[in-house]
């Protein structure tokens, strides 16, 4: 049987997330992408849907989540669950190092006539001001150890929440480019929802799974892709120089009249537990 230690060794092995300096280092990395899908989203049509997300009903059903709770969105991003929060009453911080991510979400919220409190920092550079009574992150590497998951209950009055992918998924396009490039992430990536699960059993925290899978296809055009995928992939050390004219080609053999459509499968676990105090 699989001992708590042996889990957290998997994890670090699996996820190579390294120290916080290194951590914060790679995190930089990722920011002009971040910005660039920003700037693309802010003068976009924008409307919550009309059912509340799956996950976020789930959270509210089974109490972990009520009307009037403050919440901590770690690593909002543009604010889709930070909104959905905010829409179920609660009054939520949206936390991320991405300025333009940022100014994205103070828009939608102020279209909805929602309060959203924003702070632009990275979870490892975070010192909050207040606990909170639910700690939230969605798809976010930041929660990438046992440190950083009890640093996450530190803070927090009532339950933690993580959303994370399993296994299987994929983006076709996206995950054939980067075979071709030979991109292998050599860290920092989001954790598979298997260690969160391994840790939280073997520590003696009770905890509740959601699951969902999603199968969609959206069209990116091929001028979009010129765009995207080159600050995408410099990421992982690819320059332009490398990265366009292989684009290029790519979409040459693979597009079809300027459209690239990407087939997605999205497999995704919520855990939830509720910090005893």
């Amino acid at each position: 049987m699989l001992t708590l230690e042996e889990a957290l060794k998997n994890w670090e092995q699996a996820g190579h997330h390294g120290t916080r300096e290194q951590r914060i280092a790679r995190g930089k990395k990722w920011l002009p992408y971040y910005a660039y899908l920003a700037q693309r989203q802010k003068d976009a049509p924008f409307a919550l849907p009309e059912k509340p997300n799956a996950f976020v009903a789930s959270l509210l059903g089974e109490g972990a989540v009520r009307p009037g709770d403050t919440v901590l969105d770690i690593g909002a991003g543009l604010g889709s669950y930070a909104l959905e929060f905010a829409r179920a009453g609660c009054r939520v911080t949206a936390m991320d190092a991405s300025r333009e991510c940022l100014d994205v979400l103070k828009i939608r919220a102020a279209q909805w006539g929602f309060t959203i409190e924003t702070v632009q920092s990275t979870w490892e550079e975070f010192t909050p001001k207040q606990t909170y009574d639910v700690t939230f992150s969605s798809m976010c590497p930041a929660i990438c150890n046992m440190e950083e998951l009890e640093r996450m209950e530190s803070i927090t009055n009532k339950a933690c929440c993580l959303i994370t992918p399993a296994r299987g998924s994929r983006d076709k396009h996206r995950k054939a480019m980067m075979a071709a490039l030979d991109i292998h992430p050599q860290g920092g990536m989001t954790t598979e929802a298997l260690h969160y699960r391994n840790a939280l059993s073997l520590s003696g925290r009770p905890f509740q799974m959601k699951s969902m899978s999603t199968h969609s296809t959206h069209r990116i055009s091929t001028d979009t892709a010129l765009e995207q995928y080159p600050i995408y992939f410099h990421i992982f050390g690819i320059p332009e120089e490398k990265s366009i004219p292989f684009l290029k080609t790519y979409l040459e053999e693979n597009a079809k009249d300027g459209f690239l459509e990407e087939e997605s499968q999205m497999n995704l676990a919520m855990l939830f537990w509720f910090v005893n105090r």
